[in-house]
């Protein structure tokens, strides 16, 4: 837990301070790395030095046109056939935004104006809605996917960009676009670069690589977590996080798309579109299955169910029903997200108002990840362009939760022994009492017999009705008062003598009864049975029982002699 005092921080609360600045850096890696903007769909480049900064964004105002392409019907370049443009705002200048349909076709217009003996440049688009042709200065420089007027032969292109810029003065470059298959219509979705060919080959290395450590190791932790439920404790609350890790996992490989198009280069957007779905709906039934079996009791069993039942059907929904439809379904979806983390916290709370164990550790991650699923969404929606939120967030949730399990399993297990040790404790207590009260009722039977032994002889006396044998018979029980005395005297003298013993062997034997110590005592004194048996009133036979369990306790073997063994501690 966090804890705050005179501008102290804990040990313990320094990985989440760790934590939230690398968020807050995150958050702030949009990529502003150029203040060069757009004016009247020009991007003018002969002034900015490459050197300092390697990359610019394309951010400012453009042209766009709605249902017109600079190709005619033999497919040759006329730009005569673009008649009326409308200004359009990069970055994300996907044309829903300026309130054509969804479903259609345009051409984005930009010129550029770059030195002339300029270091090689590349235009960088992260994600691309629908499929595209890239003309510059009238030739068609690449294809992206199959465009498609009316969009039954479209075939969306769904991979990150890296097309090289020629060398020249002025480039005016076409970005002929169809879409049909995205609620937000199509064009360059995220936040697009121009930068050198030297940054852009590094990234292209990196980015890759980046992707798949942060996937390896999220893989390994989720499978560490499901082995963890398998092979120990069967908790729930591992098996369910195991299972979010690589579900989430899925949804990290087909937002971020390097590394699985490293993989399958030929995969089909549909296959990529619907596979972010599943891994975000199934991410959110997973997880509050994950709260609620970590802190269990707090919702009801039926509106878990219904949790979970959602997402099932969201599956099932994008599985089987054309791209462009399941994509009509993510807002409602991202507003259950919202409503699962709501409950989320909603369990939390109450478990931080009972103090269960590392409730607000488990608060504070909460809060992160409410974080990076708003910048998911806001990302998705392009609200906002930021670059290394959702993967390094992501891994950071992941290891600071996969933490709080083992400690959570840890302090859960310190509970259980304890408890156990109680139970001990308390089992104890009742053996000793229970012997107690066998001693008092051996004392209470041998004074009882003493007390009939009295009422016969008085019975006989008033019978026979001779003062001799009266005489005699009070003679008989002072002399049995005092033996008793003498007896109880004796006893809390040996128990007096042997004090340092009785400590010395509670410490190496700590399961011995109070009778237990009575009887080592006596053995120890080189006491007889039967006057074991005197003082203790009881039988020779039940003495020898008492040696054979005192043997067994004291781990003793047959060889073994009881007395030297008590004397030598």
């Amino acid at each position: 837990m966090l804890n705050l005092k005179y501008s102290h921080i804990s040990l313990q609360s320094k990985p989440f301070l760790w934590l939230f600045t690398l968020l807050l850096f995150c958050v702030g890696c949009n990529q502003n790395n150029g203040e060069l903007t757009i004016h009247n769909g020009v991007l003018d480049l002969t002034n900015w030095n490459f050197d300092e900064n390697p990359e610019v964004n394309l951010m400012g105002d453009g042209l766009f046109y709605w249902k017109q392409w600079p190709i005619n019907n033999e497919g040759d370049f006329d730009i005569a056939l673009l008649k009326e443009g409308t200004s359009v705002e990069w970055p994300s200048p996907v044309w829903t935004k300026l309130g054509f349909e969804k479903r259609g076709y345009g051409t984005y217009k930009l010129n550029i104006k770059q030195k002339k003996d300029s270091e090689g440049l590349v235009l960088n688009i992260g994600r691309l809605l629908g499929a595209g042709e890239i003309w510059i200065n009238g030739k068609k420089h690449v294809t992206l996917g199959k465009i498609s007027q009316n969009g039954t032969d479209e075939i969306p292109y769904g991979q990150i960009i890296y097309t090289e810029l020629p060398q020249e003065e002025n480039l005016e470059i076409l970005f002929v676009v169809s879409g049909h298959n995205s609620r937000l219509g199509g064009g360059p979705a995220l936040q697009n670069v121009i930068q050198t060919k030297s940054l852009s080959t590094a990234n292209q290395k990196s980015n890759p690589l980046i992707e798949g450590v942060i996937t390896f190791l999220i893989i390994i932790f989720g499978v560490f977590q499901i082995y963890w439920f398998f092979t120990f404790n069967k908790e729930l609350y591992f098996l369910y996080f195991g299972l979010f890790c690589l579900i989430g996992v899925s949804r990290q490989l087909f937002v971020g798309e390097t590394l699985i198009y490293s993989f399958f280069p030929n995969i089909s957007f549909g296959i990529v579109q619907r596979m972010r779905y599943v891994g975000y709906f199934g991410g959110l039934s997973l997880i509050i299955l994950y709260y609620t079996s970590l802190y269990p009791g707090y919702i009801k069993k039926n509106l878990v169910r219904t949790i979970y039942l959602i997402p099932v059907l969201g599956i099932l929904y994008v599985l089987f029903t054309p791209v462009f439809y399941g994509t009509l379904v993510a807002p409602f979806f991202q507003v259950y997200g919202l409503t699962t983390m709501i409950l989320g916290f909603y369990i939390i709370s109450c478990a931080i108002k009972n103090k269960k164990p590392y409730a607000k550790w488990v608060l504070l991650i909460l809060v992160v990840q409410v974080i990076v699923f708003t910048n998911d969404i806001l990302t998705a929606m392009m609200v906002i362009q930021t670059k290394f939120v959702i993967n390094y967030s992501f891994l950071c949730y992941i290891i600071f939760h996969v933490f709080l399990n083992h400690k959570f399993q840890s302090e859960k297990e310190r509970l259980l022994n304890q408890l156990y040790s109680n139970i001990n404790t308390l089992k104890s207590d009742i053996d000793y009492k229970i012997e107690e009260i066998e001693t008092l009722k051996k004392d209470t039977f041998q004074q009882i017999k003493s007390k009939e032994r009295m009422v016969d002889n008085l019975k006989k006396v008033a019978a026979s009705d001779e003062k001799v044998s009266i005489q005699s018979l009070i003679a008989d029980l002072k002399s049995e008062l005092l033996e008793d005395t003498q007896l109880v005297s004796i006893k809390n003298d040996i128990e007096g003598i042997n004090k340092d013993f009785v400590q010395r062997i509670k410490k190496i034997h700590p399961n011995l009864t109070k009778t237990d110590l009575e009887i080592c005592m006596y053995i120890r004194l080189s006491l007889e049975r039967k006057e074991i048996a005197r003082l203790r009133y009881t039988t020779v036979a039940a003495v020898k029982k008492s040696r054979y369990r005192l043997r067994k306790k004291l781990e003793l073997e047959v060889e073994d002699d009881l007395e030297k063994y008590l004397k030598s501690i």
